[in-house]
């Protein structure tokens, strides 16, 4: 493990540490003897770190199933994608980029 990504890792812990610890930034970070600043930079380079690396890097799949329509008034053109509890009916003609924002947000909420 080169020394980036033991630094990565320990930001990791002392962030996970943060979050359940149930204090604000600024308390934890004085009772954990590291500046405000510097927790506040980890959060923000882990998230994009995560972000970037669950999408680019590390295939995910989201269990699809195809039911029948639910009711006959749907266009046959018409394709229902579930993701949780939330269902995306889509029509053609749909915006590929828009429907790749919505599963994303979905799925870091229910993945």
């Amino acid at each position: 493990m080169t020394k980036k990504e033991q630094r990565q890792r320990e930001w990791m812990t002392r962030i996970a540490d943060y979050r359940a610890s149930g204090l604000t930034m600024a308390a934890w970070s004085e009772a954990n003897h590291v500046t405000l600043e510097q927790l506040k930079y980890w959060t923000r380079k882990l998230k994009k770190i995560a972000s970037s690396d669950s999408f680019a890097t590390t295939p995910r799949f989201i269990p699809v199933s195809v039911a029948e329509p639910v009711s006959p008034r749907k266009s046959a053109s018409s394709l229902v994608v579930q993701i949780g509890q939330a269902s995306i009916t889509l029509q053609s003609g749909f915006d590929p980029q828009l429907l790749r924002e919505v599963a994303k947000v979905l799925c870091e909420e229910t993945c």
